[in-house]
């Protein structure tokens, strides 16, 4: 019988987690869920798209808290599966215990990339006609002091030592093969 495990792909905004984290579920067969998915789900339900920061950051808390419930349902039920956002140290103590209770092996992948090259990804996606209003960051991160200080804070996440760094500076070199592979052996 195959381990059960949950893979977690963290990171800051703008590494490619969402859009790599897709391709790696598909080719492993797993379910893919996202806190930014549910997020934007919550703001649409509540269509206020001139919401200011700190009404999108509780719609964003409420998105956590539905993510971990339904983390604890695939849990209960044994399926393996995959979680994505820029979980913070917070997270950690959360999943931790889960994955405890559950008994589920753990792999975090993580997307880093050369910060200055990050924020400007970042700035230049926020002005988008794709990006969810409800995702839009109303220039709390428009300093790149204040997206360091995030970065920071994302790098706190820590589950166990089962971790995949994956730099994005340059997406053309991302191998989700090679990623696939290290997950085999470990599940």
């Amino acid at each position: 019988m195959k381990k059960k495990y949950i893979l977690i792909i963290t990171g800051m905004p703008a590494t490619g987690k969402t859009t790599n984290g897709k391709k790696i579920a598909r080719k492993l067969h797993l379910p893919f869920f996202s806190k930014d998915a549910i997020k934007e789900i919550l703001f649409d339900s509540i269509s206020n798209n001139n919401a200011k920061y700190e009404d999108k950051r509780k719609i964003g808390v409420t998105s956590y808290d539905i993510l971990y419930y339904q983390t604890e349902e695939l849990m209960k039920a044994g399926i393996s599966f995959i979680l994505e956002s820029n979980f913070v140290k917070q997270s950690s103590n959360i999943l931790k215990k889960l994955i405890s209770t559950y008994n589920y092996t753990c792999i975090t992948i993580r997307f880093e990339s050369d910060l200055k090259i990050l924020h400007k990804r970042f700035l230049e996606r926020e002005t988008t006609s794709e990006r969810h209003p409800g995702l839009i960051a109303n220039g709390v991160f428009d300093n790149f002091e204040n997206f360091k200080k995030q970065n920071e804070k994302c790098n706190e996440f820590k589950i166990n030592n089962n971790e995949i760094i994956v730099d994005t500076t340059n997406f053309n070199k991302i191998n989700i093969d090679e990623i696939i592979n290290y997950i085999k052996k470990i599940t």
